[in-house]
């Protein structure tokens, strides 16, 4: 029964170093790549992310409850830990499959067609929800664009959304799209969409142009690894958890054995002639 401490304590090691780098990933494409921002286009950029965050923190927890379970021997600290590590397989199973789809629909461009009515339909509620507006200024300040769709006309599509001012003017276009941000905003008339010097003052290629192009260099390659990573890491996860199961059963049977104090065999009948 010695040979399931050090086995568990080793693929806990290894289950506490992937859960760190589940959590950086998770973190990095939320926080610096804002995949959330684009599920408009496809709940899977919002999915992926959160599911690699979910997967980090469950084995953090995971891998410290089955290292402790271990060495004290604890059969119900054991029985949740495998029961956390079946919940944590099908995560990884759920993460596999939807990364795969993401880096498809990536390879393929075609969630970042110009006819997607959805993030049209977005920018027509940014002047009056905040929650659309702090979105919008994030990733227009992160990645310099300026709207939707389309290199060097991307600013255009605030001009086709029909915003007017209370005096009956076009909005121009919001704030965070210009080169230099200032409180009196240095687009915020409609004649910045007909100067032709207007990439001297505001980012003008849109935000999915950009995004497409950062996310087929940076990210493809990452899903990919990550997924050859993740399915190494579930199949970790299930030898973890038969061998918390064995050692589950190596500890009842020891229990019994003692309680018994006949060893491994009993006198035929069940006590002693």
């Amino acid at each position: 029964m010695g040979r399931y401490v050090p086995a568990l304590c080793f693929l806990n090691l290894g289950l506490l170093i992937s859960s760190t780098a589940c959590l950086y990933l998770g973190s990095i494409l939320i926080n610096i790549y804002l995949l959330p921002s684009l599920d408009l286009l496809t709940s899977n950029f919002a999915t992926v992310p959160y599911l690699i965050l979910a997967i980090g923190g469950l084995l953090l927890v995971c891998s410290i409850i089955g290292i402790i379970a271990a060495v004290v021997k604890s059969r119900v600290a054991l029985i949740i830990y495998a029961v956390l590590l079946g919940a944590i397989f099908t995560l990884q199973l759920a993460s596999i499959f939807t990364s795969m789809e993401l880096r498809n629909d990536m390879e393929r461009r075609v969630i970042f067609q110009t006819g997607n009515g959805n993030v049209h339909n977005e920018l027509k509620r940014y002047w009056d929800d905040e929650t659309v507006r702090t979105k919008w200024d994030t990733l227009q300040r992160d990645f310099q664009c300026c709207g939707a769709f389309n290199m060097r006309t991307g600013f255009q599509d605030w001009s086709r959304l029909g915003n007017y001012q209370q005096d009956g003017q076009q909005r121009g276009v919001p704030n965070s799209c210009c080169l230099d941000e200032e409180e009196g905003g240095c687009g915020n008339t409609e004649e910045i969409y007909s100067d032709p010097l207007a990439y001297e003052k505001i980012n003008i290629h849109g935000c999915m142009a950009i995004m497409k192009n950062r996310l087929l260099r940076d990210i493809a390659p990452v899903l990919l690894t990550y997924i050859a990573c993740a399915v190494v890491l579930a199949l970790i996860t299930i030898l973890a958890m038969v061998l918390s199961a064995a050692y589950v059963a190596a500890i009842t049977r020891k229990s019994n054995q003692e309680k018994d104090g006949m060893g491994m065999y009993q006198v035929p009948g069940g006590h002693l002639g």
